[in-house]
C-alpha cells in the first residue's frame, strides 16, 4: 500500500505556502485558485513533516535553520495535542452554516453544549492562525479546507 504523501505548495498570488494532498483548490490565505501548474516546494511523508515545512516556506530564509530546530525540539507537544486540535477543528466545522460560515456566537453555543471551558474567541483565533478560518467581518468566518 503506497503511503500518503503531502505537499507543500507556493500560492502564484500571494507567494504563502500551504499544505495540500495533492487535491489543488484555492489558496486558504487569499482565496487565489491553485492550479495544477502551481509550484511545488517540498513533499512529506507525514502531517507532523508538512506542519513543519509549511512554517520553514513562510519563514525569511535567513530565520528558516534556526526556527527548523524549535520546531523538531517541541515536535512531541505538538503530536501530543493533536487529538485536541482535531476536535477543535470538528467543533468549528460543525457550528459552520450551509455556507460554511462561522459566528462567535454558533461557536459559542456548541461549544457550551459539549460542556467545554474552551473560550470560542480563543479558538478563532487559533484557527485564524493556523489558516483555517477567513475573517469575513468583525464577528463572522469562513471554513477553509
Amino acid at each position: 500500500m503506497k503511503e500518503k504523501q503531502w505537499i507543500v505548495v507556493r500560492c502564484s498570488a500571494c507567494r504563502n505556502c500551504h499544505g495540500s494532498n495533492g487535491n489543488y483548490k484555492k489558496c486558504p490565505h487569499c482565496g487565489n485558485n491553485i492550479g495544477e501548474n502551481a509550484e511545488i516546494v517540498s513533499t512529506v511523508n507525514t502531517d507532523a513533516e508538512l506542519r513543519i515545512e509549511v512554517a520553514i516556506a513562510n519563514t525569511p530564509a535567513e530565520l528558516r535553520d534556526s526556527l527548523r530546530e524549535k520546531l523538531k525540539s517541541t515536535e512531541s507537544l505538538v503530536h501530543n495535542s493533536d487529538r485536541h486540535a482535531f476536535t477543535m477543528a470538528k467543533w468549528l466545522q460543525q457550528s459552520a452554516d450551509e455556507n460554511g460560515e462561522v459566528t462567535l456566537h454558533s461557536l459559542s453555543i456548541l461549544i457550551a453544549s459539549k460542556n467545554s471551558d474552551i473560550n470560542a474567541e480563543d479558538l478563532i483565533s487559533m484557527a485564524e492562525t493556523q489558516g483555517m478560518l477567513l475573517r469575513i467581518n468583525e464577528n463572522r468566518w469562513t471554513l477553509l479546507e
